[in-house]
């Protein structure tokens, strides 16, 4: 990989403007070099999504998953996700994806964490533990939703903002999440790149005919 002696230098200011660092060469160097693969990763995973929401335009439901182990988007639980699923509202295991299918749980909450709460979340922002929080649930104080497992067990218990705001005194909404507007932002890209091939073939279409 070669960068630009131009584009060494307007890095090399950056540093020193915004960091008061003054990089010798290979200092210089290893910084580019870093900078370009984060930035190459990124146009990666961007691409990524891009063909993915692609795909959810063709089918809308989205598409089985089968990984030996990984993160539930939704429970944020590490477990084997054998019969996961991906659709527009993320990555989950097979037990949320069930839970948002039967409505246990609606789709607002699914790229929004801020409109639900865990039983850790209560306790690290409303002191609330998770025994007063169960206490508080029977009484009727709280409402819970509850994520089964096959077993018909709990495997995870949310409780929603528009549930329980009155009782957290907060407010009933928030904003968009980064995850929303990333969402956006992709479709915007996924549009574009659309456009951008459909002239490349129209292109490739007048090459091939100029030659018959």
């Amino acid at each position: 990989m070669k960068i630009s002696k131009e584009r060494l230098e307007e890095l090399r200011q950056i540093y020193k403007k915004d960091f008061n660092a003054d990089l010798n060469d290979q200092e210089l160097h290893d910084a580019a070099f870093n900078l370009v693969g984060y930035y190459d990763t990124l146009s990666k995973m961007a691409f990524k999504d891009i063909q993915d929401h692609l795909r959810l335009e063709k089918e809308p439901d989205g598409w089985a998953i089968n990984a030996e182990w990984g993160t539930c988007n939704f429970c944020g639980l590490y477990m084997s996700m054998q019969e996961s699923w991906f659709d527009k509202f993320g990555y989950k295991c097979k037990f949320c994806q069930r839970a948002l299918r039967e409505g246990v749980i609606p789709s607002s909450v699914c790229r929004n964490k801020a409109r639900r709460f865990s039983f850790d979340d209560l306790k690290d922002m409303f002191g609330i533990h998770q025994n007063t929080a169960r206490s508080l649930v029977r009484k009727g104080d709280l409402k819970a939703r509850v994520i089964l497992n096959d077993a018909g067990k709990p495997h995870f218990t949310v409780f929603l903002r528009e549930d329980n705001y009155r009782f957290l005194k907060i407010d009933k909404d928030v904003p968009p999440s980064e995850s929303e507007e990333y969402d956006q932002q992709v479709a915007k890209w996924a549009e574009d790149y659309k456009q951008r091939v459909a002239e490349q073939n129209k292109t490739n279409e007048k090459k091939t005919k100029s030659k018959i």
